[in-house]
């Protein structure tokens, strides 16, 4: 079996660690953001029209990122703000757009996800033992600018050589191209590399699918699809050692 050269990890339910609570709080922050904004343009809407549009804009993304695409986050905003009311995009001004695209992307900053135990350690070990690292997300209500200035604030951006966020290359898991986009663009080969993640669909069978050889981070993800990781844990603090047994087996 060919050697470990290349780990790509996810980064949502992997590296970060989110609640339902704080997912619930960042929406709330969001319609808030967003109802101030248009109130004061002159556009009155009710918390319960918000809402709507605002399952409206995820099920659009989300039909989007089943055929392995993405919209931009600025795409992601505008489909909320035109599901809001007909023709309410055409009539904001920039200004007004701009305060709501910044509320829906800073809410992030006031219910943010927590780092996984053991994630500082556990990155030094690997660039240590001369792995290169990368990462691949779908970035969800997130922008991946934001993702990149968090990932900066608790010191682990330095350990990655590459990273990937859907929203920026318009591609999604578990579609291959958003993988071979970043294998290209580390220069690595599919039978070197190993991913790892805690969504069956999107990081196993997604990278499986390529050839790759994957590590599954348990307890998030309770689908029961049908697929087998090629080794599991049940904590990212325990990667190291995953990767070893692979070495191994």
């Amino acid at each position: 079996m060919a050697d470990v050269l290349v780990v790509i990890l996810d980064l949502w339910q992997t590296i970060l660690i989110d609640q339902r609570d704080w997912g619930r709080e960042r929406t709330r922050i969001r319609l808030e953001g967003a109802q101030q904004a248009l109130q004061e343009f002159g556009e009155s809407y009710t918390e319960d029209q918000l809402r709507e549009a605002y399952r409206a804009c995820y099920r659009t993304c989300r039909a989007v990122r089943e055929e392995g695409r993405d919209l931009s986050f600025k795409q992601q905003v505008e489909t909320f703000v035109g599901n809001i009311d007909d023709g309410l995009l055409e009539r904001v001004d920039r200004q007004t757009f701009a305060r709501i695209l910044n509320r829906y992307a800073d809410a992030f900053y006031d219910s943010p996800p927590v780092v996984a135990d053991g994630v500082h350690d556990m990155l030094k070990t690997l660039k240590l033992r001369d792995y290169r690292l990368g990462l691949i997300s779908n970035t969800g209500m997130t922008p991946g600018r934001l993702f990149r200035a968090y990932m900066e604030e608790i010191e682990i951006i330095q350990f990655f050589d590459h990273l990937t966020f859907s929203d920026e290359v318009l591609m999604a898991k578990p579609a291959p191209a958003i993988f071979l986009h970043t294998l290209a663009s580390m220069g690595a080969l599919v039978d070197h590399t190993v991913f790892v993640g805690d969504h069956l669909r999107n990081d196993i069978m997604g990278a499986q699918e390529l050839g790759m050889r994957t590590v599954w981070v348990e307890g998030f993800d309770t689908s029961e699809l049908d697929v087998t990781p090629t080794a599991s844990i049940k904590k990212i603090a325990d990667l190291p050692d995953a990767l070893e047994g692979l070495k191994e087996s």
